[in-house]
């Protein structure tokens, strides 16, 4: 399973937290802990799916629409094209009688499942993982 989702749960909390202020993919990249390539190219599909906008040169990333508007669902389907939610492990042996079926066996329940998740993350706001975020750092050691 890839790390997109994540990642950009990561960025668009970050410009939620940061907002009005814009951000650049680089401080993004600096919160994250990767290269600021990486950053860009999921922050393309983000903008691409609506969720965040630009300005040229440096000036740097922000939402696109208030947090309370963007769902965990919209954040998974815009970063969705980077693999299925559960991949099936594939090049299995043809003919083994498990190995054979195994493919369609778990393509059925793994639909069923990723509806579900994304049912679930439909319920969930951009905004309730600021308020989450936020009760979180509140509680933590280094806030005192």
């Amino acid at each position: 399973m890839s790390t997109h989702f994540s990642v950009s749960v990561h960025c668009l909390l970050l410009l939620s937290l940061s907002a009005p202020e814009r951000i650049t993919s680089a401080h993004i990249a600096g919160s994250v802990n990767t290269n600021p390539v990486v950053v860009r190219r999921i922050l393309g599909g983000l903008k691409k799916a609506g969720l965040v906008n630009s300005s040229p040169g440096t000036r740097g990333f922000y939402l696109a629409k208030p947090s309370s508007e963007i769902t965990l669902a919209m954040i998974y389907q815009a970063a969705k094209d980077e693999g299925p939610l559960f991949p099936i492990h594939g090049n299995c042996n043809p003919d083994c009688e498990v190995g054979l079926h195994i493919d369609s066996l778990l393509t059925n329940l793994y639909q069923v499942a990723e509806a579900k998740v994304e049912q679930f993350f439909a319920s969930i706001t951009l905004e309730d993982m600021e308020r989450s975020s936020s009760h979180m750092l509140a509680a933590s050691p280094q806030a005192e």
